[in-house]
């Protein structure tokens, strides 16, 4: 199976759904991560420079799990619902031509990750249609959507469950790769190790209580967008 997975930020996807991806990937299925935006936000420093740190952490990240990686390049904080963005997004799916995407939910809490979720609905759609101006295929799957947690979970209600308990160890080296965003005032080679880090900290917290619904050690949640050609009878989560 082919999964594309869309992130607004570099570690949007390793934090909400790096262990379904991990899971994916271990059993055979094609990963590609799509990273929207290309982190010039921080930390502190040269723009142009940060931007290059965080593609090259998003690609250290996506090789653990042997993930292809797509960067869109979209300046952070700079992603606009319109026509040329979403033109990025269809070409993207046309690519990948992927039968489950995730991405996430529309009611997030960062502009970023809530044009991300709408551009991915839009797109989706437009992604199927014949005479769009593309030098890529149409996409005509019946592709279903899932909706990854919400930051810190809030207002988020889980109607899918996966287990992340056997790839636990996985999502943390993923996580790891992105070490600029645990120096906030900079990249510092004396990194904090994983054990001890703010990521871990997070992922723990938010795995365990996603875990703690369905009885799990570690647990990741999704919801489905529910709408004329993404409804599928299948179960295409991992197992």
């Amino acid at each position: 199976m082919k999964v594309l997975a869309i992130g607004a930020h570099g570690d949007d996807l390793e934090l909400f759904c790096g262990g379904t991806l991990a899971r994916y990937a271990a059993q055979g299925d094609q990963v590609i991560m799509c990273v929207v935006t290309d982190g010039r936000g921080r930390p502190a420093g040269d723009p142009d420079q940060i931007a290059a740190l965080r593609k090259a952490e998003a690609q250290a990240s996506a090789d653990v799990i042997g993930a292809e990686l797509y960067w869109l390049g979209v300046p952070d904080g700079g992603l606009w619902f319109d026509e040329s963005s979403r033109h990025l997004f269809v070409e993207a799916i046309r690519r990948a031509q992927p039968e489950v995407i995730i991405t996430h939910p529309p009611d997030d809490y960062h502009p970023d990750h809530k044009t991300t979720s709408r551009l991915v609905m839009d797109a989706a759609q437009v992604s199927r249609t014949a005479n769009y101006p593309s030098d890529l295929p149409p996409h005509r799957l019946s592709v279903p959507v899932a909706f990854m947690d919400a930051e810190r979970g809030i207002d988020f209600s889980p109607e899918d469950y996966v287990d992340i308990t056997p790839v636990w160890e996985t999502k943390l080296k993923m996580l790891a790769q992105h070490r600029s965003q645990l120096m906030p005032h900079g990249y510092d080679p004396a990194y904090v190790p994983p054990a001890e880090n703010e990521f871990t900290h997070y992922a723990r917290a938010l795995s365990s209580f996603r875990g703690l619904a369905c009885d799990l050690p570690y647990a990741e949640g999704f919801r489905w967008w529910r709408a004329a050609n993404r409804i599928v009878t299948r179960r295409v989560l991992p197992g």
